[in-house]
């Protein structure tokens, strides 16, 4: 499969996907608050995975999560184009999996402080690490 067709077939199932999230969220009843689901389940407070779990049974949340990660892996699949490396591209994704926008912001500083003072942006972001 050619990678023209790749991307089209992934952007269409981004789309897809998206529609029916956002459908979904438009359609369903939510959580309204924190306090009413520290009520509900006992909890006083949220770790990362309640935190997680909580958000995700919003609607909402659950809609701005499938936005969130298939941004995520979208910015991976250039870093996978732009990597030579099978354990750099491996290191990448798991950070951007864990870290989102925090792990996109450090690859892109790093292109940027590793290129040359004179390279033009299309250099620095547009072209392929050597093997």
């Amino acid at each position: 499969m050619k990678a023209r067709h790749a991307l089209i077939l992934y952007f269409v199932l981004v789309l897809a996907a998206m529609t029916w999230v956002s459908w979904y969220a438009c359609t369903v009843p939510t959580i309204t608050s924190l306090p009413q689901y520290a009520a509900l389940t006992g909890k006083a407070g949220l770790n990362v995975v309640d935190g997680y779990v909580t958000v995700c049974s919003e609607p909402w949340g659950l809609a701005t999560m499938f936005d969130a990660y298939f941004g995520f892996l979208a910015f991976w699949l250039y870093v996978a184009w732009r990597e030579r490396s099978g354990l750099t591209r491996l290191a990448w994704f798991v950070a951007l999996m864990l870290l989102g926008n925090f792990a996109i912001a450090g690859y892109a500083l790093l292109c940027l402080f590793q290129a040359p003072s004179d390279a033009s942006l299309d250099v620095i972001f547009f072209t392929r690490k050597q093997a």
